[in-house]
């Protein structure tokens, strides 16, 4: 086995891995997240009770690892301290295992009012947390960094300057009202970093010295990555494994140590706008989403749901050089007399194999599915592939077959003992 694991989502987000990182994460030192921010959802079960992450590692709930907050995330510290002192609240103990990098961009209050207004005038179906006017601060070299907090007369010169300029776009552009207070945005920045001053370090360094396990969580997922995905209708950051070096601060081969994985439903979600080419607009789209439970753990936004598409799948596999997937929620399928996984497109009389950039193409490309015979018995708490029905197990030899990666977990309940590795099945030729 690779000393190390890269655990991604596979689709459009929502995909399960916050329970997969918890449980992976007891045969890891250290967890990193290294992209995105309180955007992100991760929802475990731990002996029942109930646990929704959005900046700390999924993997911290384990005592014995370690939490880094790596420097391609944009931190909301009133949500991060919140976030740590509920845990401690908990009896989890946070703050001496985790590590925030100091040069990790800060969301501020002000990138939120930008959030909001942006999505007013033209809709993507953000969180509204900020995200996106961070990241965009960051590379229009106007965003704030943790190390910046270091010196206060620096970091109040820095809020003073972007305080005025949202101002200003807010008021002479958008013709909108705007209020945020200098002195209690300064106040209150200044009082969280107190808090987590003593947590900040330069954690490239620390991962480079590092000697033990490194299991590095995605967030959200490949096809909202700002390059790969369905842009515009994307995340603010590369979700895939394309954001690792830059997130992280490691060399590329520093990851040749390890596996990459990734994360897929047995059907297909999505969150906001964007094209969905299996997307269920009907009665069937809405069983999925009341037996899935497809409600948005960050915001309780319905999900919109569908079959399995494959051909997104594939392009996930691509683009991260997967070497292993991992399926969650093959038992929400379990009571539908057909299941279906779409294995190309149609679009103007041609068929389409591979996951295109056009935005148009995809609004109107029509899927080609592969029916499969429901199984319509439960596979819930299966613990073996002889648990299984017939019928579920050549959907998933399916599945396997037509990516041409192997199956390595199935997760069968929400509940971290809820799963079984999965052995390898033989290949057959590619679909």
């Amino acid at each position: 086995m690779k000393k190390h694991l890269v655990l991604l989502g596979a689709q459009w987000g929502d995909e399960g891995k916050g329970k997969i990182v918890d449980l992976l994460s007891a045969d890891f030192e250290a967890v990193v997240r290294y992209q995105g921010g309180s955007n992100a959802g991760h929802t475990v079960v731990v002996n029942g009770e109930k646990f929704i992450l959005h900046l700390l590692p999924t993997g911290i709930l384990h005592p014995h690892t370690f939490g880094i907050v790596a420097q391609g995330m944009v931190v909301d510290l009133d949500l991060l301290v919140e976030e740590i002192e509920s845990l401690e609240n908990r009896g989890i103990k946070v703050w001496d295992r985790i590590l925030i990098s100091d040069r990790a961009h800060l969301v501020m209050p002000y990138h939120k009012i930008l959030d909001s207004l942006f999505e007013r005038r033209g809709k993507i179906g953000t969180t509204l947390r900020g995200i996106g006017p961070s990241y965009m601060f960051k590379y229009g070299r106007r965003g704030i960094r943790v190390s910046d907090l270091e010196d206060p007369d620096r970091s109040y010169r820095l809020i003073k300057d972007n305080l005025g300029f949202v101002q200003d776009l807010c008021e002479k552009v958008y013709c909108e009202n705007y209020s945020l207070n200098l002195e209690e945005v300064f106040e209150k920045t200044m009082q969280n970093y107190k808090k987590i001053k003593d947590r900040t370090t330069d954690t490239t360094r620390w991962l480079l010295d590092f000697k033990g396990r490194v299991l590095f969580e995605g967030a959200q997922g490949t096809m909202l990555d700002v390059d790969m995905g369905t842009y515009p209708y994307v995340t603010s950051s590369n979700a895939s494994a394309l954001g690792l070096s830059s997130g992280t601060g490691l060399p590329p081969k520093y990851f040749s140590h390890a596996n990459f994985w990734a994360v897929s439903k047995a059907y297909t979600t999505r969150v906001g706008e964007g094209p969905f080419p299996t997307e269920l607009k009907d009665e069937l789209g809405e069983k999925l989403r009341e037996r899935g439970k497809e409600y948005g753990a960050t915001t309780g936004r319905p999900r919109r749901c569908g079959w399995l598409d494959l051909v997104a799948l594939r392009h996930a596999v691509e683009v991260n050089a997967l070497d292993g997937i991992i399926i969650t929620k093959l038992d929400v399928l379990d009571f539908f007399e057909e299941v279906k996984a779409s294995v190309a497109y149609q679009y103007e009389g041609k068929v389409i194999e591979h996951f295109p950039a056009s935005l148009s193409l995809l609004e109107r490309a029509k899927p080609i599915y592969k029916s499969f015979k429901g199984w319509q018995k439960s596979t819930k708490g299966a613990k073996s592939l002889g648990e299984l029905p017939e019928e579920a197990l050549g959907y998933l030899e399916f599945i396997q077959n037509y990516l041409q990666v192997p199956i390595v977990m199935l997760s069968t309940g929400p509940a971290r003992d809820e799963f079984f590795w999965f052995e390898k099945l033989a290949y057959q030729e590619r679909i």
